[in-house]
């Protein structure tokens, strides 16, 4: 196999497909980048930076890959400034502002560790064939797969603090909800306060030798102005 031949008919397909993307890095024929454009549902201009160096019998090996995050001052590339959105804090803009998740999703160092290892482990499926174009479109997929697991977590938190918030709330119009317990606990009391007023009545009567007080005599109407 005619190893350098392998190498320069898959550069010039590379650099046909990605004509803006593709550099070479240092001017190495065999080391070159290839910034890769994410289709996400955000505003955000997410991208991803493939870096390729061939072994000296590549395509017979694997090539050395790196996945990173493009620099802002790359000069390689031109630089888009991603757009941010402006949150208020305040607690009343917070509770009717359309709040946009999308745009609060990055990628981290974990996520690109994943990618690489994901990227590694499907060129090990490609030995013994140029395999970079495919890597490219792995890599692709992969990201923005990934980019929509962590949407759809960053939503389903956002729906699942919203419904606590009013679940809170709901609770400042409710009473105190009946159950078993409480009723039982609420007759215990009752009793043993009826049972500490009839005490307090005998203990009445057996002090005023059973005539009534004057509390009794008002309470049955018995009490007049004498003629």
């Amino acid at each position: 196999m005619d190893y350098a031949e392998e190498k320069q008919q898959e550069i010039e397909i590379l650099q046909s497909i990605y004509p803006d993307e593709f550099k070479f890095i240092n001017g190495a024929a065999d080391h070159f980048k290839i910034k890769l454009v994410l289709e996400t549902e955000s505003e955000n201009r997410h991208s991803l930076l493939l870096t390729v160096k061939y072994p000296e019998t590549y395509p017979d090996v694997e090539p050395v890959l790196e996945v990173s995050l493009p620099e802002a001052d790359d000069e390689d590339y031109e630089y888009e400034e991603e757009s941010e959105e402006e949150v208020s804090s305040d607690d009343d803009m917070d509770e009717t502002k359309h709040v946009i998740i999308a745009e609060t999703i990055f990628f981290d160092d974990a996520d690109l560790v994943f990618l690489n290892d994901k990227l590694i482990e499907e060129a090990s499926y490609n030995v013994g064939m140029p395999a970079v174009f495919a890597l490219t479109s792995t890599l692709k997929d992969e990201a923005e797969r990934l980019f929509q697991e962590k949407l759809d977590a960053a939503n389903q938190r956002y729906d699942d603090e919203l419904m606590e918030r009013e679940r809170e709330e709901q609770k400042k119009f409710l009473g105190t909800k009946v159950t078993v317990e409480s009723f039982n606990t609420w007759k215990a009391k009752f009793n043993a306060e009826m049972k500490l007023e009839e005490v307090e009545q005998q203990r009445l009567q057996a002090l005023h030798k059973g005539r009534m007080t004057g509390k009794e005599i008002f309470e049955r109407g018995l009490g007049g102005d004498e003629d």
